[in-house]
């Protein structure tokens, strides 16, 4: 499960994946409406992901957010870890019962599996999903 700070910062990375090629910053208010995030909580999940060297931004009328490094180059992984990082081992919350070992290995399996494919993912293929939601529909 992701949170709703990751899921939104993965949603404005997505957008800036998407608009990467304009080389020109994008205004966090639009990322925001676009998406329907709160401005003010967007503007700390973006600049968590500056801290963390995954974006950069410019101050001034044509400001805004950009990536550092090219879409398909940042995985949905790095933006999770920006932000929540993963226990690298889950603890067990039932030390006691004879099933302990098993839940340890399904929360191990479960961490392992959700690290694989969010690492799987890039930006890029986020911004090609965009792309293809965004795109006109012709009816004859």
């Amino acid at each position: 499960m992701l949170s709703a700070k990751t899921q939104y910062a993965c949603l404005a990375a997505a957008q800036l994946a998407a608009e990467h090629d304009l080389e020109r910053p994008v205004q966090a208010a639009r990322i925001a409406e676009q998406h329907g995030i709160p401005a003010t909580f967007l503007v700390q999940i973006l600049n968590e992901l500056k801290r963390a060297g995954l974006v950069t931004s410019t101050r001034g009328a044509g400001g805004g957010y950009r990536l550092t490094d090219a879409p398909a180059e940042t995985t949905l992984y790095d933006i999770a870890e920006a932000l929540d990082p993963v226990e690298a081992e889950p603890a067990c919350a039932a030390r006691a019962s004879p099933l302990a070992s098993f839940m340890e290995q399904l929360c191990s399996d479960l961490a392992q599996a959700r690290r694989e494919r969010l690492a799987a993912t890039t930006l890029a293929d986020l911004a090609r999903l965009t792309a293809a939601d965004t795109a006109p529909m012709w009816y004859i």
